[in-house]
């Protein structure tokens, strides 16, 4: 139960002065911290910061959803983030340039972003340190404690960054597996740490991967969740979706749709339902997983040609990425197509009937755009430890 506290206003009860604050942007609600000492204690109250995330994630609509990637300019060693409205790609698009770096530290990049905070990683020559942050509170954590693996030949390292609702708690994990490992159970490894803990911890029952997974972690509903290559060689191995549940730390596998190839692969969570997708620069094949961790649950949304777009196939090198869905199922993608101008065209796309609005991205706008870790998210008010 919340504590006793003094009403704000003579006219209006708190508990409708809280509902209708927690319709507001962050940015105002910022601002209003200053109105009165109430104010300012309820933007920290857990009450209402998951009271006000949950409104703003239910959205239906472009507005309130932001989009970042990590860019690095040049030889300068801090790591730039870049990020705009979703909105704005349809328009005039207002990109918002913040430098991400602490003093005498190396620069941090982007891995995942979860309601509204995103995880960083530093490389270090011990290993790794993370740290956790609110681009629009402007409040980081404390640095992790040093993440190091053992000795490899080819180590590469992914991590995946989500909540565990069970503990109220932000957690990282990290995968590492060394491609030349002569012991084919010491291949792949993978840790855990949680937002204010003192130490990482080994994840068990983990399995063996044959390749490494394209992108980071895919976060959905208190899950991790990658597409990898398993097994100890190739003629054994399998592609699957492995997924890491954060409140037992297990691990499972569930099998994608048939006939898919793992070089064509991606997998994101549109209205919180993991989907799987290939483009293979003829068309596009998007399936959705129903009901989660039922791998026989999947059923196929988008199946579309390049030739609907006018893209002309094996003529123009394009790619294309879904990036969200709305509540009546309509896509927006952004579409990236090699040439002299490497331009860039944002889709929505109606699956019902078929119809698509293309625009085009302004030019020199994106133009560093790293495809992978282009990343969703909705601002918050959310405490990062």
């Amino acid at each position: 139960m919340r504590p006793e506290k003094k009403p704000w206003s003579p006219l209006l009860c708190d508990e409708l002065i809280e509902e209708i604050l927690s319709r507001l942007p962050v940015k105002p609600l910022i601002q209003f911290k200053c109105v009165c000492k109430g104010w300012n204690s309820l933007m920290s109250d857990p009450y209402f910061i998951k009271l006000h995330l949950s409104k703003f994630a239910a959205k239906d609509d472009l507005e309130h959803l932001q989009l970042m990637k990590n860019v690095c300019l040049g030889s300068i060693p801090e790591i730039h983030m870049e990020s705009c409205d979703v909105s704005s790609l349809f328009h005039s698009l207002q990109i918002e340039t913040f430098l991400f770096n602490f003093e005498n530290m190396p620069g941090y990049h982007l891995v995942g972003s979860c309601n509204g905070l995103h995880c960083g990683v530093s490389e270090i020559p011990e290993g790794y340190r993370v740290c956790f942050w609110n681009k629009a509170t402007r409040v980081i954590s404390r640095e992790s404690s040093t993440l190091s693996f053992s000795l490899g030949i080819g180590r590469r390292t992914m991590f995946g960054f989500g909540y565990d609702p069970s503990s109220d708690k932000y957690k990282v994990v990290a995968i590492a597996l060394t491609m030349l490992s002569l012991d084919v159970f010491e291949k792949t490894e993978m840790k855990v740490y949680g937002a204010g803990d003192s130490s990482w911890r080994n994840l068990k029952g983990f399995p063996v991967l044959w390749t490494f997974p394209k992108v980071g972690g895919v976060y959905l509903s208190g899950t991790l969740n990658w597409v990898v290559i398993k097994g100890k060689e190739t003629i054994h191995s399998e592609i699957v979706i492995i997924y890491v549940d954060l409140e037992k730390e297990t691990c499972r596998s569930l099998f994608l749709p048939d006939d898919f190839c793992f070089f064509d692969t991606n997998i994101g969570v549109f209205r919180d339902s993991l989907c799987v997708w290939q483009d293979s620069n003829t068309h596009l094949g998007l399936w959705q997983m129903r009901k989660f961790g039922d791998d026989k649950s999947w059923i196929q949304l988008i199946n579309f040609s390049y030739l609907h777009l006018n893209i002309r196939p094996y003529e123009e090198k394009s790619m294309i990425l879904p990036l969200c869905m709305s509540n009546y199922g309509d896509f927006f993608m952004l579409k990236f197509t090699r040439n002299a101008d490497d331009e860039y065209q944002t889709i929505l796309y109606n699956q019902r009937d078929g119809k698509s609005q293309v625009s085009v991205v302004p030019s020199g706008s994106f133009r560093t755009l790293l495809w992978c870790n282009l990343k969703i998210f909705t601002k918050s008010l959310v405490i990062p430890y």
